[in-house]
């Protein structure tokens, strides 16, 4: 299955939230190996001056309009 965002989209939660921009694909991470996990996307956004960044599922998600 391909991926809905790609990596420097502006997206927002469904919900309304900051807009942010898609990191990457989020990772997990064990024993020293990384796997993509390809319905979970690292985001950032900025609050204030201060950076955030979070994980968060596809269906979660959508194009900032």
């Amino acid at each position: 299955m391909a991926n809905k965002f790609k990596t420097g989209d502006v997206i927002t939660l469904k919900t309304g939230s900051h807009t942010m921009t898609v990191k990457g694909n989020a990772f997990k991470r064990s024993a020293g190996i990384n796997e993509s996990i390809p319905d979970r996307y690292e985001c950032v956004w900025y609050d204030g001056k201060k950076q955030q960044t979070a994980v968060f599922q596809e269906d979660l998600l959508k194009l900032a309009q």
